[in-house]
């Protein structure tokens, strides 16, 4: 679904929402700027592309993180869907996180951030041309010769240069 916008500039993000329907306006913030988005979810381009038409002075390059509990963000992609609710937090920053690129069968694949699930791995190896399939097991080639298996919920650690081969389930080689 798209995400469509509003003008900005009714209140300062007071409560708006009709809860019954599939789409309700809701109100997040980005950069401290009250941000008014229409449906129940919006990728990361699309709550960014909201906000600098509402007046939020970010650009679309920006790198969006969500505000969670306890002080802790995680990075929203472009492609990334989040579920809206009312007064969600966003920080937009040039450069805020980093691009580690990394291989996956003997391919380049560029990975954001400072880890990833294997999930997140094949989904990004996927986007960028690798010839595997989501359902493929990882595996992390490590210095000493061996491997050990990534599931789809293991987080690795990023760092240039990491090494990782994705068969499919069935392969026994």
């Amino acid at each position: 679904m798209d995400v469509e916008t509003m003008d900005g500039h009714s209140g300062g993000g007071g409560e708006i929402a009709a809860h019954h329907s599939e789409n309700h306006l809701v109100a997040v913030f980005v950069n401290e700027h009250p941000v008014k988005l229409l449906g129940q979810s919006a990728t990361g381009k699309q709550i960014k592309t909201a906000a600098i038409e509402q007046g939020a002075p970010i650009k679309l390059n920006f790198v969006l993180t969500e505000a969670l509990p306890d002080a802790e963000r995680r990075v929203v992609e472009d492609h990334e869907r989040v579920h809206l609710c009312e007064h969600l937090r966003f920080i937009a920053r040039e450069g805020a996180h980093r691009v580690i690129t990394v291989t996956v069968n003997e391919q380049p694949v560029k990975l954001h951030g400072h880890k990833a699930t294997g999930a997140e791995i094949k989904a990004a190896a996927i986007a960028q041309g690798v010839a595997i399939q989501p359902n493929f097991v990882v595996h992390e080639e490590l210095p000493n010769g061996t491997s050990r298996t990534v599931g789809d919920i293991d987080e690795v650690h990023l760092r240039e240069h990491l090494r990782f081969t994705a068969i499919a389930p069935d392969d026994n080689s």
